[in-house]
């Protein structure tokens, strides 16, 4: 090769004699597959470190936004809110968030192990020249297992994106809720525990029958007795849905646990016998972990320590967790 002193790139003046003699012979020997292949060499190099180095910086950011979770999550702002219940609701919501971060930071961790043992190949010089390394139907260069990792950035990033404005929503969801159980909890549609503690049996089914009909049903039946086979109510949705109610008035507060064994009646006769598309049991009281667990299993509905319905307003479906009629049908009836 013949080196032009004045051209834009030359070799710089080697100090070494030895090391000059050894630049020299291979300058000598280099042709132009072996200056392309050092040229490719290089710059998988450069593209390679850039793309490792944006993973890096995604990991560090979500890294930094699990930290910003918990900072939001301790706001007084949010800490301020009316209910307890509702603050569980949005501790719950960063909670599951800083989860689901997490979760992506440990796949990015998985791709930057991928990436760094890629980038590492890169910059390993072969025994020999660089020439075999680019020869026709080569294309196992480590820069594009690097580039497989990298090119998880944008739907990653997609991902996130949508968790933040899901998590926001739901914030602003939590909000508006709080407000709303605040306003509900000091009008007189509000019935507190307390009230709800001194009602005897036959008064607490009247309360659910009237929490029933103001969000929107037509009662059916409204007081059990003897013979009523667990239907203490009976209620119709808009979209003709039968829902049956079965209730269970206890005179302690918070109220001692209802066990499996009523649930268990009670799911014997109220699809078999009183035909309920919705099966729901009411307590002022709470419901055992075996009560739950068969519960769960048999599609009814438990509704405890009733506050959110009788005293915050929450409607029958929000309750339970069901579908809402839809305004139309609402409309309609």
């Amino acid at each position: 090769m013949i080196i032009d002193r004045n051209a834009r790139v030359v070799p710089p003046r080697y100090l070494d004699r030895e090391v000059r003699a050894l630049m020299g012979d291979a300058l000598g020997k280099a042709d132009q597959a072996d200056l392309l292949a050092a040229y490719l060499w290089v710059q998988e190099g450069v593209i390679g470190r850039r793309a490792h180095s944006d993973l890096e910086s995604l990991r560090d950011g979500l890294r930094r936004d699990i930290e910003r979770l918990r900072e939001f999550k301790s706001d007084p702002e949010f800490q301020g809110l009316s209910w307890e219940c509702t603050r569980v609701e949005l501790d719950a919501a960063f909670d599951s968030a800083s989860v689901a971060v997490g979760e992506e930071v440990a796949h990015l961790e998985g791709a930057l192990r991928v990436s760094a043992e890629a980038l590492d190949d890169l910059r390993r010089l072969p025994d020999e020249d660089l020439a075999p390394r680019y020869a026709p139907g080569s294309n196992n260069s480590p820069l594009n297992t690097i580039t497989e990792c990298w090119n998880q950035i944008e739907p990653l990033n997609k991902r996130h994106s949508a968790l933040v404005s899901d998590l926001m929503a739901e914030v602003d969801r939590l909000a508006d809720l709080d407000s709303r159980r605040l306003a509900f909890s000091q009008s007189d549609k509000s019935c507190t525990p307390e009230r709800i503690l001194r009602f005897d049996s036959k008064n607490f089914e009247i309360l659910v029958a009237w929490l029933a009909k103001r969000d929107g049903m037509k009662v059916i039946r409204r007081n059990g007795g003897a013979g009523d086979l667990g239907a203490d109510g009976i209620f119709l949705t808009p979209d003709d849905r039968r829902v049956v109610a079965q209730c269970k008035q206890t005179n302690t507060l918070p109220g001692r646990a209802i066990g499996s064994e009523p649930v268990q009646r009670f799911n014997g006769t109220a699809r078999p016998v009183h035909k309920a598309d919705i099966a729901v049991m009411v307590t002022n009281g709470t419901f055992s972990k075996p009560a739950r667990d068969f519960a769960s299993d048999h599609a009814i509905h438990l509704v405890d320590a009733e506050r959110k319905w009788a005293t915050w307003g929450d409607s029958f479906y929000e309750v339970v967790g069901i579908a809402r009629p839809s305004a139309a049908v609402g409309a309609a009836a």
